[in-house]
Parts: structure tokens; sequence; C-alpha cells
């Protein structure tokens, strides 16, 4: 019997072991590499720049720092997405401005907010950590903490279906293409400008340098889910 129970053991943690090793969550910033991200900006020739010297991923932190001699400016991941999981940790310094872009199109695109919500100047609401820039507002209480601690964020991207979390806590959800969100869209600046195909594109994960930009990422892991699941 006791050989029974002791092959079952062994059995259930290989089993165990094959689930990990089939996990569909991607680290992009697996061994303090750079190698998934690359600039937005492009040379004559059309190939991308090299990444700003002020972009540094060290012991799983991801940084940007106006400190660093040299340039920062955005950068996004090699791949595209468009169905996805995005979560991620944060820390944006004082009177600071980031976000993460998603869906983009010529790095335009939806936006999960990164601010200094007390000090920033456009805090606004919409406008604030966690939001759905111009589009989607939290109608709860805020659970946002202060510029230089660390936050959690979430982005669910899966049909027309889009949730924003801050800190374990679902900001919205909001369905693309519904009247809720066409009214919204129609006073925003996007339908202003004219772009009528807005968040409709596969594209990179996007992290934005405003030029007054001093923010932290870690723990930042995607996976794609399937569109029939929405």
């Amino acid at each position: 019997m006791k050989f029974i129970i002791f092959c079952i053991l062994i059995m259930a943690s290989c089993l165990h072991a094959n689930d990990s090793q089939k996990s569909d969550w991607v680290n992009l910033l697996e061994g303090d590499s750079l190698e998934q991200w690359r600039s937005t900006r492009k040379a004559k020739d059309g190939s991308y720049r090299a990444l700003g010297q002020r972009w540094q991923l060290e012991h799983g932190v991801l940084s940007l720092d106006r400190s660093r001699e040299g340039r920062g400016g955005h950068i996004e991941t090699k791949k595209n997405y468009f169905h996805f999981e995005l979560k991620f940790e944060f820390n944006i310094k004082h009177n600071c401005n980031s976000g993460i872009k998603y869906r983009c199109k010529n790095s335009l695109g939806f936006e999960y907010q990164i601010t200094d919500d007390e000090n920033y100047r456009d805090n606004k609401v919409s406008h604030r950590t966690g939001e759905l820039y111009e589009l989607a507002a939290e109608e709860a209480p805020r659970l946002v903490k202060a510029a230089g601690e660390w936050n959690s964020g979430r982005i669910i991207a899966k049909g027309n279906t889009i949730e924003h979390w801050l800190n374990g806590h679902k900001v919205f959800t909001i369905e693309y293409g519904s009247d809720d969100w066409n009214e919204r869209f129609q006073k925003s600046k996007y339908f202003k400008n004219g772009t009528l195909d807005f968040g409709t594109h596969q594209g990179p994960i996007h992290l934005q340098d405003h030029s007054d930009t001093d923010v932290e990422f870690r723990n930042m892991f995607i996976r794609e889910l399937k569109p029939e699941n929405n």
C-alpha cells in the first residue's frame, strides 16, 4: 500500500511539473534582457533605432530615469497582441506621467494611464492612474497608492471587452462598440481628431515616455487569450 501511495505522489508531482512547463504566461522582463523590446522610433532606412540609454532593466526592474545620460523615448514589444491579459507592477515618481498603450497603430491606441494623481498637472477624471485614458473612469473610491510606492495593474482585452484593474480592484469593464462606448468616444479627442479605427488594431504593448517621466515596472507577464472565450 505504501508503494502504491508513493507511486501516486510521484505521478502527481510529474503532472504538476508538466502543467508548470506549459504555462502560457510570458515574462516580458525575463533574464534582465530587453530582447523583447524595441524603440518606437525608426531610422531613415526603416529600421528601428536602438533603445534609449535611460531605459535599463536590472534585477527584474525596468526603469526609465531622466537623471541618466542619453535619451529615453517610447518603447514597445516586438510582438503584437490583440486578445491578451497583462499583469504588472509599476512605480511612478513624483509629478510624473506614463502609461501602457495597446491595440495601437503608429503608437495610437488604448491607454492604461499611469500618473502621479496627486501632483501631476493633468489629473482630471479619465486621466488618472488605472483608467482608460479619455474613455473610462473609475466610479468607486480610488485605491491607488501614492507616487513612489509600488502599485499592481492588470489589463484584460478579450474580444470587445476591455477591463482595467488596479491593486486587485476592477476599475471598469467596457464593451467596445456599445452605445456607452460610442457616446464616450464621440466626446473624446480621438473622435475629434478623426481616428475612427481607434483601438481596432493588433499591436505592441507600448510604454510611454512623456519626457517628464521617471517610472519603474516589474513582474510584467502577458498571455494571449482565445477570442472565442469572449
